[in-house]
């Protein structure tokens, strides 16, 4: 693909959201020199995360995002962003405003990301020790119009991402 772009990686924490961005972004940096990642934990603390994690305030959080992509896009530089977008209202914001823009919902069970969570998020959330978790005590809203909804459970992170690369075409 010639035209820059802006590639969403979506889902709950331990989706798999920034490993599959990577790979990505490896497998494309060479033919797209001018490609970035958007890792939603970076971006917070590259605005010194004074942002909470309530819905309004990831929702504000998504906002950033979006004005970042749409930023990256004024100077030809285009991104792989992983970040939760939890929100149905903020992702039609994204497809209205970012041109070029792809959404690929990374799915898995609460289970399997409980499995999976290094942050340690899931357990104390579960047990009431810890607020504003998505899919715990906010919903996470499933995607309307995603471009690409995959189930990454028993998947390789490598062919996750050769199947986003292949039916997007990026």
């Amino acid at each position: 693909m010639k035209k820059n772009f802006s590639l969403w990686i979506i889902g709950p924490s331990a989706a798999g959201k920034s490993t599959i961005s990577k790979i990505i972004y490896d497998k494309i940096k060479k033919e797209n020199p001018n490609l970035i990642i958007v890792d939603g934990d970076k971006v917070r603390n590259l605005y010194e995360n004074k942002i909470g994690y309530d819905k309004v305030s990831r929702s504000k959080n998504t906002l950033r995002y979006i004005n970042l992509a749409k930023w990256l896009l004024s100077y030809d530089i285009s991104s792989v962003c992983a970040v939760i977008s939890p929100f149905e209202k903020d992702r039609e914001i994204c497809r209205k405003n970012i041109d070029n823009y792809f959404e690929v919902y990374l799915e898995s069970s609460r289970d399997e990301r409980v499995k999976r969570d290094q942050k340690k998020l899931y357990l104390p959330a579960l047990k009431g020790e810890k607020k504003f978790v998505i899919d715990v005590d906010i919903p996470f809203e499933k995607p309307l119009k995603s471009d690409l909804t995959i189930n990454t459970e028993g998947k390789k992170p490598e062919d996750i991402a050769n199947t986003i690369l292949r039916e997007l075409k990026i």
